[in-house]
């Protein structure tokens, strides 16, 4: 080993490690590690750039025709299932992320994923509401004995969207390879 070197990022930081690919000296913050070895930030930002190439900001708004009203119906109908939301949750927004990703002829957006998962939020949102709203009622009455009814359609609805929109996300999520 030579002299030591200093990370292009951090100036004062001294540095052994290189980039495998231009050769800049890194420190190991700025340092990616990839199958073939460390990278910079700068080359891994533009090796993904080759990715999204083909894709244009209107391939967000197929994605959202497709997503938003596949999410209306899920959103509405899945919550009401109660415990069946646990397993059908992950399954629509699985299904929702696929449907999107194909009707965009399979290509790839860096923002894709947070199309689909916006829809999905969208689309819940009127159910959510109405259960709010029932809660709200309910509160007002609770000598009926329908508080703990109102709290359940709360918890339902979180668990669709923390299932849905996660399985969508994983789906879609920047750098997998699909």
């Amino acid at each position: 080993m030579s002299e030591p070197l200093y990370c292009v990022n951090h100036p004062q930081t001294e540095t052994y490690l290189r980039c495998n690919k231009c050769g800049a000296p890194i420190c190991i913050k700025c340092a990616v590690r990839t199958p073939v070895g460390y990278r910079c930030q700068d080359c891994v930002r533009s090796q993904q750039r080759v990715f999204y190439t083909d894709f244009r900001s209107v391939h967000y708004l197929i994605a959202a025709a497709v997503a938003l009203p596949l999410g209306l119906i899920a959103g509405w109908l899945i919550p009401s299932l109660s415990w069946y939301t646990i397993i059908l949750g992950p399954l629509v927004g699985g299904g929702i992320a696929n449907l999107a990703h194909l009707a965009i002829g399979r290509r790839r957006g860096q923002h894709t994923w947070l199309v689909v998962c916006g829809c999905i939020v969208m689309g819940a949102l009127p159910h959510v509401l109405l259960s709010l709203a029932n809660l709200f009622f309910l509160v007002k009455s609770l000598a009926d004995g329908y508080f703990i009814g109102g709290l359940m359609g709360i918890l339902w609805d979180g668990v669709y969207l923390a299932t849905a929109t996660g399985a969508a996300y994983a789906w879609l999520r920047p750098g997998r390879g699909r």
